[in-house]
């Protein structure tokens, strides 16, 4: 700092050169604490920018769920414009109605009669078939069926010794038989229910009281017994020329651990694993060889560029965010975001043959181009660093980007498993965590089993029912999803 004394006018040339190579001196102390400062400055700009960034992420910049938005961002959200229509039917709209049974199926049929004579005195002749047929479905009052299984001993009366009779292999060993294991495993797996609420269901509609260990050995059975058709759902999704994988947070008691997910139009396989590394992914796609739509997470990069697709509306999250920056990133982002719908549109307007495939190439390759060359301009930015390395590391995975054009089976987007895993998400959010290795092995292969079910059309709970009589009684499950048969009405 100077020295107080400076201030006074030298008094003779000597004093001058003195007091001038002092106040040098001061110079280049105060260029060192400017230069300090402006460090300083410099990082605290960015301290306050990332800070903004962060307040400012929300589930449509950023790959939050939109769960975690606050108030102000829910009520800032882009709003779809209120329908001119009236709420249910619509004048003119076709008629729905359930159709009647065939009256082989009913159980049983009231008929009625007008009286025998009419009021002019004539008798009345009755048509061979009813005018009108009405059919009321109702749930019958059921219950629980006990079946008894007695073993009775005896005694030789030659040598003395003591007999028992064996119970046959067919005899479930525990006290549930296979439809109610079922149904437990399909109340978890289907309907998101907590062990304490099947506790509660069973008691409140069939007065059946067990414990909840019980019910969890419920579910170790119900594992056991689907334990083949998940394999197979693994295999034929791996067999696949295009999948979907994606991964969420999976907690055994306090432990982080993660849900892995592979998805394709037949079949979804889910299975949990301690880490979201890459050799976590490599364990998902075993021996998969086609094509893989994710995002632009790195532990699916053994999967090589030329077979796998980056996510559009990821890429889109992120543009919004570089949007929303000042100077010439959030130029480069504004660009980038009109590229990105740009793409989205024309591959609309191609699916529903508003254009040809030779336009819809051709302008995809324009795009291309375009898309190509802001990222080369977002690279050479000198002043937005974090926008330059986001442009650069995507320059880098650019083709990735542009999978899509060599197959048209490949999607633009990952929604396929995203909403595979939302079934999930919410039962996480039901229920405690798992516990065990047990619970570990059972909400993957539950939810592979019920979601793959509900995709062919077919039903679950008849599937697992199946399923688990063959395992229980007959000893080997033989039950395999159709997935080469034609799509069934789903029951």
């Amino acid at each position: 700092m100077p020295d107080p004394h400076l201030s006074n006018p030298p008094q003779t040339l000597d004093e001058a050169r003195t007091q001038i190579e002092q106040l040098w001196d001061v110079v280049g102390q105060l260029e060192s604490i400017t230069s300090d400062l402006k460090a300083q400055n410099e990082e605290l700009v960015e301290q306050v920018r990332e800070l903004n960034e962060r307040m400012g992420k929300s589930s449509r910049n950023s790959s939050r769920p939109p769960s975690s938005d606050s108030t102000s961002q829910r009520a800032n959200r882009k709003k779809k414009p209120k329908s001119t229509k009236r709420k249910g039917a619509q004048p003119g709209h076709e008629k729905h109605e359930r159709p009647l049974v065939p009256e082989s199926d009913v159980d049983q049929i009231q008929r009625y009669f007008p009286t025998a004579a009419c009021g002019c005195g004539g008798s009345i002749f009755v048509d061979p078939e009813p005018r009108c047929r009405h059919q009321v479905f109702d749930i019958p009052v059921v219950r629980f069926s006990v079946i008894e299984h007695q073993l009775f001993g005896g005694q030789c009366n030659g040598c003395g010794k003591h007999h028992c009779a064996q119970t046959p292999d067919s005899v479930p060993s525990g006290q549930m038989g296979p439809n109610l294991v079922a149904l437990i495993a399909h109340l978890s797996g289907r309907y998101h229910l907590s062990i304490r609420n099947i506790q509660d269901y069973l008691v409140e509609h069939w007065q059946l009281h067990f414990s909840l260990g019980a019910i969890s050995q419920a579910q170790a059975k119900a594992t056991s017994a689907l334990g083949d058709p998940y394999r197979q759902i693994g295999d034929f999704v791996r067999q696949q020329p295009v999948a979907h994988a994606d991964e969420t947070r999976h907690f055994r008691g306090n432990e982080c651990r993660w849900l892995w997910s592979l998805v394709c139009v037949q079949a979804c396989y889910f299975l949990t694993q301690a880490s979201r590394g890459k050799e976590a992914a490599d364990r998902l796609l075993g021996e998969f060889t086609g094509y893989l739509v994710t995002d632009d997470y790195v532990g699916y990069n053994r999967v090589p560029e030329n077979r796998r697709q980056l996510c559009w509306p990821h890429l889109i999250r992120k543009f919004i965010d570089i949007a929303g920056r000042v100077s010439n990133g959030g130029k480069i982002g504004r660009r980038l975001l009109l590229l990105a719908h740009a793409v989205i549109r024309t591959r609309h307007r191609w699916q529903d043959q508003l254009i040809d495939e030779a336009v819809y190439y051709r302008r995809m390759q324009r795009l291309r181009r375009s898309f190509h060359q802001t990222l080369e301009r977002g690279a050479r930015l000198r002043i937005d660093g974090r926008t330059k390395r986001q442009c650069q590391h995507l320059l880098k995975r650019e083709s990735m980007c542009w999978t899509f054009l060599k197959d048209h089976r490949i999607p633009l987007d990952n929604n396929s498993a995203e909403r595979a895993l939302r079934p999930y998400v919410i039962w996480r959010k039901l229920s405690f965590a798992t516990q065990s290795y047990q619970g570990d092995q059972f909400r993957p292969l539950i939810l592979s089993i019920v979601g793959t079910a509900q995709r062919i059309g077919i039903s679950s709970y008849q599937f697992i029912r199946i399923a688990c009589h063959q395992s229980m009684i007959e000893g080997e499950v033989k039950v395999r999803f159709p997935f080469d048969a034609p799509r069934l009405a789903t029951s």
